[in-house]
């Protein structure tokens, strides 16, 4: 006799992870989708595991076909429930099954090979045998279970190998459930009379619904909305077939609204709103991610222009929170052109986040992310991956280019510059690096070791024999913000014995905007003997009245302003010129291409030169060796 200790209390599990999944929103995702198949081949191997074993203890009752077949069903099941324990571990990891790796294939083969096996017991007692109505293993009984040791240990493998795309949480509990599995099949085979074997499964289910299953992971606890790991999710899975339909609107100013109207209001409209979304297009994937930002998503193509006009009509009527308060919202809205597929999920949502953030404020243009929105998106991404290896590596590369004294045509000084290369060798222009390592933080450690290679190359060379007096070293706003900039910047003088009078510190007039933090900072370095240029003049933040505090001691001209002069020549840079020399600034003019604008910019009175009709920026080997009296 079978024992039927554990039949009711699985039963009854099994049926409440089945109420509890079908009474919370699911993302429809592959992760999901298995996760209910888990649950149906449970309950059915169950079901069936417990009738085929009343009908072996009462086989008097049942005729030998009718034992046979349940018997075959049985396993069959038994089969598949581990097949199917396999295919989740795949969904976790993000595997598509279909990529035709050789561990999949070898795994479906094994499968069908597996169930042809048990099909072969119609006509032949290969896994067991039913004689007289009576039960009894055949010689190759076991083969159900190499079948089902198979499945959890490729998944365990398959885990440890691909564990860095999962989290150390997910990757630890994902060999856990498939360890429980494992643990199950060895003691089913040590108690043969003890139906225990689903119980091992049941606690791996319970595992995984709580690890990977619980929909707090993919929901936005203030609208009920999925957030923005379910959208991920859901980009991840989408073929590069597909062309889905995706749709979103920003709350514009949503941050000051928060502080006019209370966190608790803003909170109860983003509720309204995310009902009203979840109400009106139940066809529909909504999101919320985060700070006023809503999203709409289907695989399948919608008609985006009746939805967007829907929506913009309802945000011209007011939210109303109670009888005595309503709310009217400005949104900016952002759509994906109809004919992009989700090449790359992670791309995709970072162009989108990224959209989102740039509508912020009341005035932003609505968005439609194109193709090329993509290609400079994944411009940027390379650009970045360049710039993380550069600064991790040291390998940011000095230029110079020398500054000219209109009095003796003779190089004077040089300002430094940074270069970095791409994966392929390949020179990356300043204006695409240069933002994104003011944006991302990385531009202090770019200012520190391009200051560092400046030392190195007084170090190295003669100065004297190239006609220098000084280097003008880039001094990003962001450095600003430190207020150990000094201290850092000495030391790395100090390091190679350079006096500060040496280097020359250009910063740009948008540094100029914190004026207070502008002269505090100066201040400190002049204090260390660091001298200031002010470069790029004529971009639009400072005035002659606030430079007039600041101790600069040379401005230099905007290419841009000094262009500008030849299109149309007038009275206005001549008189800038003349303002700065009255309060003793020399003055640089930028972007000199050839002698007809050299010989200009000497009459109106600056004083250095720099640009293309000199040279153009230079690797500082080239540079020394180019200018250099004594090579």
């Amino acid at each position: 006799m079978w024992n039927y200790n554990f039949i009711i209390p699985n039963l009854v599990i099994l049926s409440l992870l089945l109420l509890f999944y079908f009474s919370q929103r699911r993302l429809p995702i592959n992760l999901n989708k298995s996760f209910l198949n888990l649950l149906l081949i449970e309950i059915s191997t169950l079901i069936i595991d417990d009738a085929s074993s009343i009908s072996l203890d009462y086989s008097k009752s049942f005729s030998n076909t009718f034992l046979l077949l349940i018997n075959i069903l049985f396993f069959l099941l038994f089969i598949t429930r581990g097949f199917i324990f396999y295919k989740y571990t795949l969904d976790i990891l993000k595997i598509k099954f279909w990529n035709h790796k050789v561990s999949h294939i070898i795994s479906l083969v094994i499968y069908i090979l597996t169930v042809l096996f048990v099909l072969s017991n119609i006509f032949y007692p290969s896994i067991f045998s039913i004689t007289d109505k009576r039960y009894s293993r055949a010689s190759f009984y076991n083969t159900i279970y190499i079948s089902s040791f198979y499945f959890s240990c490729i998944s365990m493998v398959l885990i440890c190998i691909n564990k860095n795309i999962i989290s150390k949480r997910e990757y630890h509990f994902a060999i856990l459930f498939n360890l429980m599995l494992f643990v199950g099949y060895i003691i089913r085979i040590i108690f043969k009379n003890l139906l225990i074997m689903d119980l091992f499964c049941i606690i791996s289910i319970i595992i995984i619904y709580e690890i990977f299953e619980n929909p707090d992971i993919y929901q936005d606890e203030k609208t009920q909305l999925f957030n923005k790991y379910a959208l991920s999710s859901i980009f991840s899975e989408c073929s590069i077939y597909d062309k889905p339909f995706i749709i979103g609107f920003v709350i514009h100013n949503y941050i000051d609204l928060r502080e006019i109207y209370s966190s608790q209001q803003m909170d109860k409209v983003l509720k309204i709103i995310s009902d009203y979304l979840v109400e009106t297009y139940p066809e529909l994937n909504a999101f919320y991610l985060r700070d006023g930002r809503f999203l709409l998503f289907s695989k399948k193509v919608n008609n985006s222009i009746k939805i967007r006009k829907q929506l913009n009509q309802r945000f011209h009527e007011p939210w109303d929170i109670d009888d005595k308060t309503n709310i009217y919202l400005d949104v900016g809205f952002i759509k994906v052109a109809p004919q992009i597929t989700i090449k790359d999920s992670n791309k995709l949502l970072d162009v989108i986040l990224s959209a989102m953030n740039s509508m912020a404020h009341i005035g932003s243009k609505n968005i439609v992310i194109k193709e090329s929105t993509l290609e400079i998106n994944k411009q940027n991404a390379d650009v970045k991956k360049a710039l993380e290896y550069t600064i991790e590596n040291n390998k940011v590369e000095l230029f110079l280019q020398p500054l000219i004294d209109v009095k003796t045509n003779a190089v004077v000084g040089a300002e430094a510059l940074a270069r970095i290369r791409d994966s392929e060798g390949r020179i990356i222009s300043p204006a695409s690096f240069i933002p994104i390592a003011e944006k991302n933080g990385r531009i202090v450690q770019l200012g520190e070791q391009m200051l560092e290679k400046t030392c190195q190359f007084i170090n190295k060379y003669d100065l004297k024999s190239m006609g220098l007096s000084w280097i003008n070293v880039n001094l990003s706003p962001v450095q600003f913000l430190h207020q150990n900039l000094s201290d850092r910047f000495d030391q790395i003088l100090r390091n190679y014995d350079i006096p500060a009078h040496m280097i020359h510190l250009e910063i740009t007039e948008e540094s100029m905007i914190d004026y207070a933090l502008l002269q505090k900072q100066i201040q400190i370095m002049k204090h260390s003997g660091f001298q200031f240029v002010l470069d790029d003049y004529g971009t639009g933040y400072s005035n002659v009245t606030r430079l007039k505090k600041c101790p600069f001691i040379n401005v230099k001209l905007d290419m841009e302003i000094v262009w500008d002069y030849f299109k149309e020549r007038d009275k206005i840079l001549p008189t800038l010129v003349e303002t700065f020399k009255q309060m003793n600034f020399t003055v640089t003019a930028e972007g000199i291409e050839n002698l007809e604008m050299a010989q200009a910019m000497k009459e109106i009175g600056c004083d250095y030169l720099q640009g293309f009709c000199f040279s153009k920026p230079l690797p500082a080997e080239e540079f020394a060796q180019k200018y250099s009296k004594t090579l």
